[in-house]
């Protein structure tokens, strides 16, 4: 099974499991020191963490808070290295977890701050270069090639992520209304002005802009499909009149053909003329009745399938 987790795997080799002492033989009478069950102390790989000068660090069990002067990977990289001001709080579990296979560090090895093989994090900090920090495609026509640059920001990161809100979520960009912030209201972490006013949400799987587009407003949409339906019933009543009255025309034409039939079997008109026109209208009939049940499915709020999502909104 793909992804399957074992436990011997991401142990080093001298921290036996308990199964490693039963297949021994050896008496388990308690929980064994280093085994990890029942959440004690787990058997690691020892290594150490490269704590920066202008930083302090609490660590346990690989679980490591570091705040001050922490940068996104060694010290020559974040703004801190040009000596600004680029304060930071980082929590990270499982250091460079992903490397020699998914064994995590070597023995003994001094690791640094690693965005791509750190299991999890959250990192805060009133100066960086987020995007860029973590990886993501960025969209040239926003920001440039470097994407947001020297802006306080968030970053999260983890094999899952998820935000639950019991009574709700919200993503929100711009401005906060209300507060006293002066004639230029609420202003970006250096003092600037907060550009656009309604800034973007990008919601970018397999983080590449390759084919994205706007998201489609829900009500817009369906007034739209809306709008296209009277026109498809105004087609539709378009082409049934002509049929109707071309099966009119064609009766009045068929009888009169038969009367010249008689002096001219040349000039008569077939009967499966008129066939042909009734199936027509009949096809009418069934599309105009397929168009109904599309709209009642798809336009219609309450409806199963109705295109509008009741949870989530956007602008």
């Amino acid at each position: 099974m793909a992804g399957e987790i074992k436990l011997r795997d991401l142990l080093p080799d001298d921290c036996p499991t308990v199964q490693d002492l039963i297949d021994n033989n050896v008496p388990i009478n308690e929980v064994p020191a280093g085994s990890g069950l029942y959440n004690t102390k787990v058997c690691r790989t020892p290594f150490s963490y490269n704590t920066p000068p202008g930083a302090e660090k609490f660590a346990n069990e690989g679980a490591f808070i570091v705040f001050g002067q922490v940068p996104p990977a060694g010290f020559a990289s974040g703004y801190g290295r040009q000596g600004i001001p680029a304060d930071s709080i980082d929590l990270v579990v499982g250091r460079h977890s992903s490397d020699n296979n998914g064994k995590g560090p070597t023995e003994n090895s001094l690791v640094d701050n690693n965005f791509g093989t750190d299991a999890a994090r959250i990192y805060i900090s009133r100066l960086t270069d987020i995007d860029a920090a973590f990886g993501l495609a960025m969209d040239p026509g926003d920001f440039g090639p470097e994407g947001p640059a020297g802006r306080s920001a968030i970053g999260i990161k983890a094999d899952g992520i998820r935000i639950i809100g019991r009574e709700g979520v919200k993503i929100v960009t711009g401005r906060m209304n209300g507060g006293n912030f002066g004639s230029n209201g609420e202003l970006n972490s250096l003092g600037g002005t907060i550009q656009p006013v309604a800034p973007k949400i990008d919601l970018i799987a397999g983080n590449s802009y390759r084919g994205a587009q706007g998201v489609a407003r829900g009500e817009n949409t369906r007034d739209s499909l809306r709008e296209l339906h009277v026109l498809i019933e105004e087609l539709w009543s378009i082409v049934f009149n002509i049929a109707w009255t071309q099966l009119k025309f064609n009766t009045v034409l068929g009888a009169a053909s038969a009367t010249i039939g008689r002096l001219s079997p040349v000039a008569t008109l077939s009967p499966d003329t008129c066939l042909d026109l009734l199936q027509s209208l009949n096809s009418l009939y069934q599309t105009r009745t397929s168009a109904t049940v599309w709209r009642q499915n798809y336009l219609t709020p309450g409806h199963e399938t109705y295109i509008v999502s009741r949870n989530v909104r956007t602008n």
